[in-house]
């Protein structure tokens, strides 16, 4: 082999290796929120947050932020509930902790004493929430964060759907995507039998959602 050829090589071999670490970034593949809004107000919200794991952010698991502490629209401060049911990583059960954080709790998922193996993994994340819901005379609403803004790597899709009490029928929606405060429209929105189905259509950045 000639020393040309085996620079060659080199250089080929240098940039598969690149090519397969872009290939394997930590990220969120799929981030699947299914909201159930009962005729009382109380959300039940079923998180399938699909990742790509490389030792990096995500080593012994994930954790979810959920804002429980608001302002109202009349400067009130309102905290509202959360009660998580069930945490599942590969659908086996997982263990977690529920946290305290500035502005709401941090559900910590995963063992402290085991590193999870590189590669793909589906967190499935139950909780059940209330004092969402604004009542006004002829409308009810519920405005939500579906991803959070706090990760700090990409997602590749997000998608929400919210299923309305029976009787009830959606006669507005609308959806943001982007870092906070932002009004993107990287995405469609849809009626679905009993609700609206959200779908973003492009990636988004760490701190956007």
């Amino acid at each position: 082999m000639t020393s040309a050829l085996r620079a060659a090589l080199t250089a080929i071999f240098f940039v598969f290796v690149s090519l397969t670490h872009a290939a394997a970034q930590e990220r969120i593949t799929n981030f699947v929120s299914d909201f159930a809004i009962a005729p009382d107000g109380t959300i039940t919200v079923r998180e399938t947050i699909s990742v790509q794991a490389e030792n990096i952010s995500i080593n012994r698991g994930i954790f979810r932020d959920i804002p429980t502490l608001y302002t109202d629209r009349l400067g009130n401060r309102v905290r509202v509930g959360l009660e998580v049911d069930e945490v599942r990583r590969d659908g086996r059960p997982e263990p977690y902790v529920v946290e305290r954080i500035s502005n709401g709790q941090r559900i910590r998922i995963g063992s402290a004493d085991v590193i999870i193996d590189r590669g793909p993994h589906t967190f499935l994340i139950v909780y059940r929430t209330n004092r969402q819901i604004g009542f006004f005379p002829t409308y009810d609403e519920l405005y939500w964060n579906v991803t959070g803004n706090a990760w700090e790597f990409g997602i590749d899709r997000a998608e929400a759907i919210v299923r309305l009490p029976p009787g009830a029928a959606p006669v507005q929606y609308d959806f943001y995507t982007g870092p906070s405060g932002a009004q993107g429209k990287n995405g469609t929105a849809t009626l679905v039998e009993g609700g609206v189905r959200f779908v973003t259509s492009n990636w988004m950045a760490p701190g956007e959602g």
